[in-house]
């Protein structure tokens, strides 16, 4: 049985319309995926593109 790596939980906000688009996306695939699942996988690939240096987008703050 392979032991579980501790995870770290933090709260996020995001706008409703992201939300409501998160929820459409999370329901859109065979079986669904809860929106954990979806954040996490996000989350994971933004790292990775990071370390890759294949960032397609500035992680500067907008005005």
């Amino acid at each position: 049985m392979t032991a579980l790596k501790p995870q770290k939980r933090f709260t996020v906000s995001i706008d409703q319309a992201d939300y409501d688009a998160l929820q459409e996306l999370s329901q859109s695939v065979s079986p669904p995926v809860n929106l954990q699942y979806l954040l996490r996988l996000a989350v994971r690939n933004l790292l990775e593109q990071h370390a890759a240096k294949q960032l397609s987008f500035p992680l500067e703050r907008r005005p």
